[in-house]
């Protein structure tokens, strides 16, 4: 195991040109706090401000964005990279490797430096547009009516309904002007996470506030309390800080212990839009029929990807938290590799960075990229030097 989290330097934040270049080490969170409050922001973003830009690089994260942005990497100006026979080279963008390293998971070399553009935003706040959607196939058309006009777009959506149903978060930069307090909205007093849950519940107890929910029926009736109170306000529009919009995992505080003792598995998968509302409803069905639903099931909107092991594709991912106990943990193994084999007749992928069931053969049909990638390590890695767990498994290299 390598940890880099001590190499946390921002070694540069230029404000004319919006790129920072920092080590690999520094997090999402350090990159946000050097330049929002000049004006810029982070190109893609996952849901928490925790990772490190080396750890982003090497998952070639995503975010809410996907669909208009892309990945992390494609906002990647070069990477520094410390190899295995011991010597320091930069890779960029031209390099042939380039798209190896993105999406690569640490496997070829140890990013050491990272130099990022930004993006540049006139405002600290977006302008958001909450709708209830009956159905995931609404959802789905919903999002590909906002796509053309929307700089963001999320679901969230309620296994435990037969339909999917679920409520949509569409958001976009302001312009120029929009915001009358555009000066003040890049503040901390804007972008940090609030102290208090709807205004009510302290974050540090938000996590023991849940406890008595974490059950397969307290979370279906935290599901239908959720839609239900969307669907009674109906669609609204409001202004929400960049931060508060994005990191929503960093809301509660220790949230994963809702998952004690056995804790949870996240199972991503990434289908083409000519499929996607038909086979993910088709999965959440077969959720509900296995007797083991997500607590939890987020959808997104992405384009494809030019990283040799890319996980997007132009089409649709649905996400979904499930809990893992003893007695069921067999049942959810053989339960997502049915999901598995659904999603890769229909040409569709999985994320490793939120991977655990998969297996090898499904692996090689949905990755195209493996064998080029495997080239690659071999120019920079021969001796097999930097290996996981994941890899192994799934045959990678």
């Amino acid at each position: 195991m390598l940890d880099l989290t001590a190499m946390r330097s921002i070694r540069s934040a230029d404000a004319d040109t919006g790129v920072v270049h920092a080590d690999a080490g520094a997090t999402v969170e350090d990159a946000w706090r050097a330049m929002l409050p000049r004006g810029w922001w982070l190109p893609v973003a996952p849901g928490t401000m925790r990772p490190t830009l080396g750890g982003a690089v090497a998952m070639n994260v995503h975010g809410k964005n996907h669909f208009a942005a892309g990945g992390f990497g494609e906002h990647v100006l070069a990477l520094e990279v410390a190899t295995t026979d011991g010597r320091v080279v930069e890779v960029a963008p031209g390099h042939p490797d380039f798209r190896a390293f993105t999406g690569g998971m640490g496997l070829l070399g140890l990013v050491t430096g990272v130099r990022l553009k930004m993006k540049r935003v006139h405002s600290g706040r977006l302008a958001v547009e909450g709708v209830e959607c009956p159905s995931l196939g609404g959802m789905i058309a919903d999002m590909e009516r906002r796509a053309p006009d929307a700089d963001y777009l999320v679901g969230w959506v309620d296994a435990f309904h037969p339909a999917g149903r679920g409520i949509l978060h569409a958001a976009r930069n302001l312009g120029p002007g929009e915001d009358p307090d555009a000066a003040g909205s890049f503040g901390n007093g804007v972008q940090e996470l609030p102290p208090r849950i709807a205004g009510v519940v302290p974050r540090a107890l938000a996590s023991a506030a849940l406890g008595p929910f974490a059950s397969p029926a307290g979370m279906r009736w935290m599901n239908r309390v959720r839609y239900g109170i969307s669907w009674l306000r109906g669609a609204h529009a409001f202004r929400d800080a960049h931060v508060r919009f994005t990191f929503l995992l960093d809301f509660v505080p220790g949230w994963e212990r809702l998952y004690d003792p056995g804790g949870f598995i996240q199972h991503q998968v990434f289908v083409p839009k000519a499929r996607a509302a038909e086979l993910l409803l088709s999965n959440l069905a077969r959720c509900r029929a296995a007797g083991i639903v997500p607590w939890l099931g987020v959808l997104k909107k992405h384009r494809d990807c030019p990283s040799l092991l890319a996980h997007a594709l132009d089409g649709y991912s649905l996400a979904l938290d499930f809990p893992v106990t003893a007695a069921n943990r067999e049942g959810l193994w053989r339960l997502c590799a049915e999901m598995d084999e659904a999603v890769a007749d229909a040409g569709g992928r999985c994320y490793f960075a939120k991977d655990l069931t998969a297996r090898p053969e499904f692996v090689a049909r949905c990755y195209p990229g493996i064998p080029a990638f495997r080239e690659a390590k071999r120019r920079w890695d021969s001796a097999g030097v930097l290996t996981s767990d994941l890899a192994v498994r799934l045959r990678i290299v």
